[in-house]
């Protein structure tokens, strides 16, 4: 099978498709012939070296995490019921390669019929991170919440699952995705590419502030601004409190099914053939984002 490989900390444009030997199946095997994977920030940083202070890499790699897809064989202490079933699920030991052999019951989680499987795989890196910032902060009703990287994976489910809580949400975004935050669900919207220090001073009732792009120069703003507000980083640990947001395998059975209600909106920027890996990771990492970016197999 073919899997994209990270066997040096050179970046994006140093990663590999590689022919590597399919999984055999054990006992506890869900065989997943892969259809979709969710583009991360922790994917490019990844490759880059910048996160080998808190996850430690011997290379080579499959890189990934999250994956969607069809199961195609099962070991036989899994259910065979499982068989032809859409899933989506993360990977400890990487998702982008054409199969994936997932061991572990608890990471991996049948789609609902009405829910269209790409747009099911954005939950993984999106829905789920956002979840657990919210009950990492334990948000009430009546909040009003600055967010940074509004518009992205995490983003734009952040500003969904917040308003369902009936919090005020003020997103950050820049001039090209004001509409798109509106659209989303954001009460307000503070343009960065322009005057953001004024634009700031005219929220001070803000209750918290969730950072998810680890700008250093917008935080440090937001800092002089909000000196005696915690900001609460999944993306840089030099400003406030880093979390690493948790969830239980029962959530994303909720997230799906919100998904599935049309509770939660899927926002897809782009679907990449996985040989383009470079492409999208560079196109999630320099441009301005509008949802997920997917990679096709």
């Amino acid at each position: 099978m073919q899997a994209i490989i990270q066997d040096s900390f050179n970046g994006i444009e140093d990663l590999k498709i590689k022919e590597i030997a399919d999984p055999k199946i054990s006992p506890l095997s869900v065989l997943v012939e892969t259809k979709y994977t969710p583009v991360l920030p922790y994917d490019w940083r990844t490759e880059s070296g910048e996160l080998q202070n808190i996850r430690p890499l011997r290379l080579p790699i499959i890189i990934g995490y999250g994956f969607g897809g069809i199961v195609k064989n099962v070991g036989s202490l899994r259910s065979s019921k499982l068989i032809g079933q859409k899933v989506i699920g993360a990977s400890m030991s990487g998702s982008n390669s054409a199969l994936i052999d997932s061991k572990i019951p608890p990471l991996l989680f049948k789609v609902p019929d009405k829910v269209d499987l790409s747009k099911a795989t954005t939950i993984i890196g999106g829905a789920d991170a956002a979840l657990g910032i919210i009950n990492k902060l334990q948000v009430k009703a009546n909040e009003k919440i600055l967010i940074t990287g509004s518009s992205g994976g995490i983003g734009t489910y952040l500003i969904q699952l917040l308003k369902l809580k009936n919090v005020q949400v003020v997103a950050l975004g820049h001039s090209s995705n004001l509409e798109f935050l509106k659209k989303i669900g954001a009460d307000q919207v503070i343009d960065y590419s322009s005057n953001v220090l004024k634009q700031l001073l005219n929220h001070k009732d803000i209750t918290q502030i969730v950072d998810t792009a680890g700008n250093i120069n917008l935080l440090k703003i937001i800092s002089e601004v909000f000196p005696d507000r915690r900001i609460f980083s999944i993306a840089n640990d030099q400003f406030g409190q880093f979390i690493q947001p948790r969830i239980f395998p029962k959530d994303y059975e909720n997230l799906l099914n919100m998904l599935s209600s049309g509770q939660l909106q899927a926002y897809i920027q782009n679907i990449f053939n996985f040989r383009d890996v470079r492409t999208a990771q560079a196109l999630s990492k320099n441009h301005h984002s509008q949802g997920r970016i997917l990679l096709s197999y």
